[in-house]
């Protein structure tokens, strides 16, 4: 059990690391989170009081995501972009079990930060590969 916990400890560490890496180098970034489809959090740029609101609402808006694309038979759910008159929210899928979303600043170049997202979601799908 200690070594497992110690595992996801590291793992935790290691996409903390990647997500605070891509919002230095792209201030528009408010806030990354990895979440489980559960609605749990699993690494966050996110105050902890804030984490397990935001897994939530955001594993809602892919159950509604996936459900949309399943029923308007779309293929798989790959993002989900939500856009606000104060900025965006993107979703963007990691694996059967979990999601990257971002939260961005009204300026946001979106078509950028899409292409960092889907680096990033790359990356950190591999990190998680047998969570």
């Amino acid at each position: 059990k200690k070594e497992e916990r110690a595992m996801i400890n590291d793992v935790g560490g290691t996409i903390k690391q990647k997500l605070n890496e891509l919002m230095e180098k792209d201030k528009s970034i408010e806030s990354l989170v990895v979440v489980s489809k559960d609605g749990l959090p699993i690494s966050s740029t996110l105050p902890v009081e804030e984490e397990e609101k935001t897994a939530a609402v955001s594993a809602s808006l892919i159950m509604l995501g996936e459900r949309a694309i399943e029923d308007f038979r779309k293929g798989t759910f790959e993002e989900i972009i939500t856009r606000g008159t104060e900025g965006y929210i993107v979703i963007v899928n990691l694996n059967q079990s979990s999601a990257l979303l971002a939260v961005l600043h009204k300026e946001a170049k979106l078509g950028l930060i899409r292409f960092e997202l889907k680096t990033l979601s790359k990356s950190i799908a591999d990190i998680l590969g047998g969570f």
